[in-house]
Order: structure tokens, then sequence, then C-alpha cells
């Protein structure tokens, strides 16, 4: 008999953000609970502009956030430590990543671009999410949902 058949293994996830301004604070939290509560393991880095060295075999998925200060548009996103974080990332060999900002007035380019940085890397993108600092529990449970389904 196959002892592995029907063990469970928890997903391990990294979830970077930069906190600039208190804005990717409002929502990770509650994101890093529903994240546990769809079965992950869920590891917190708050970016603080240092280059970062990790292992991306390490890790079943990454969620990366951005704040997304002022209107979004000129000089949008992604802040300068998400930018490092993942410029510093030399290969995502097809890691599932989740993107999200948190945004002032609104998010502009910042996931777009965040996006592409990711894609460049070699990331598969499963979701992205815009939060708005005045009512970021909008639609909160998209990400996590998302991330259960897609990077199971």
């Amino acid at each position: 008999m196959d002892q592995n058949r029907g063990s469970f293994r928890r997903k391990q996830l990294l979830l970077a953000y930069d906190n600039d301004k208190g804005l990717c604070g409002m929502v990770v939290p509650r994101m890093k609970e529903m994240l546990e509560q769809r079965a992950f393991d869920v590891e917190l880095l708050d970016l603080d502009g240092a280059a970062v060295e990790i292992d991306p075999e390490d890790y079943d998925g990454l969620v990366i956030g951005s704040p997304a200060l002022g209107i979004g548009w000129k000089g949008a996103g992604p802040s300068p430590k998400v930018r490092t974080f993942i410029d510093g990332i030399e290969d995502l060999d097809e890691l599932k990543v989740a993107l999200f900002c948190v945004y002032q007035a609104m998010p502009g380019r910042t996931l777009d671009n965040m996006s592409a940085l990711v894609q460049e890397r070699g990331g598969e993108l499963v979701v992205q999410k815009a939060y708005w600092a005045m009512n970021p529990q909008d639609d909160e449970h998209v990400l996590p949902a998302e991330c259960m389904v897609r990077i199971r």
C-alpha cells in the first residue's frame, strides 16, 4: 500500500510587500489569515529596500504587494522597494505569482508594471488585485481564493 496516498502537504507561500505609508499593512494581516485558512503556510517579508536573496524553489508561490501612491500614473509603481525585490530574483522559472497593490486614488499602471517585471523573469501570473485604501476589505477574498485554485 502506498504510504503517501492521501497525504497532505501545505503549500509554501512568500508574501513580500512594501508597507510605505502603511498601505499594504491595511490588507496583509487579513490576507495572510485567509491564505492560511486555505491551507498555505505563509512567510511574511516586509521589504525595506535592501536586496533580498530568496530561493524561488523554496516556495510554491509568491505574493508581492506594492503601494500605489497618488493617482498612480506619473511615476506609477511598483515602488522602488518592490522593484528592487523583483529585480533581485534571477529566475522565477514558472513560479506562480500573485500581485497586489493598495492605492490612494487610483492604481494606475502599477499592477501592469509589476506583471511585466515578473513575467520577464519567467514567473507565471495567477492573479492581480488592486485594493483601495479607503475600503481595503472590498473583495478581499479574491486574491486568496485565486491562489487556492491556481497554486494548488
